[in-house]
């Protein structure tokens, strides 16, 4: 289920989710571009935070578990000024998504290190650097609630 959880999570982010040449985008699509994008964020928000805490549970965690990082949302300066509330929402979706990839970070460097476990410190600091992702990503949730969908 984890697997399929974190495959579904790296398609995903393969994918991309990059908004370019927005002019003539409705708000309707902005807006469901948005919440997509809050749907990837949050979970690799769940992914990594459930990595993180197997291995303060104990669990034997392999560096082959890659820690999946949706691409930033860019908005074009078209998508900006057609739709101010698009703005708020991706600024809150990247600093999610900065806090998500912090997290994932730790991880790498904690497989780059020879040691056969990972400290609890280093397990502790990667999970707050995930938690890290919570409030803006509410935040964008309250503010993606707000803008009526069209």
């Amino acid at each position: 289920m984890a697997r399929l959880a974190i495959c579904l999570v790296v398609g995903l982010g393969l994918a991309g989710c990059t908004l370019v040449d927005g002019a003539d985008v409705s708000a309707a699509q902005v807006r469901a571009d948005l919440a997509a994008h809050l749907g990837e964020v949050r979970a690799a928000q769940a992914a990594v935070l459930a990595l993180w805490d197997r291995i303060i549970f104990g669990e034997a965690v392999s560096c082959q578990e890659a820690i999946p990082v949706p691409a930033v949302l860019v908005l074009s300066p078209q998508q900006r000024e057609a739709h101010p509330n698009a703005e708020a929402i991706s600024v809150a979706l990247s600093e999610a998504t900065r806090a998500v990839r912090d997290s994932a970070d730790l991880w790498a460097i904690e497989c780059a290190d020879p040691r056969p476990l990972v400290s609890l410190d280093m397990a502790r600091a990667g999970r707050a650097a995930a938690l890290a992702a919570t409030d803006p990503l509410e935040r964008a949730a309250v503010l993606l609630d707000a803008w009526p969908a069209q």
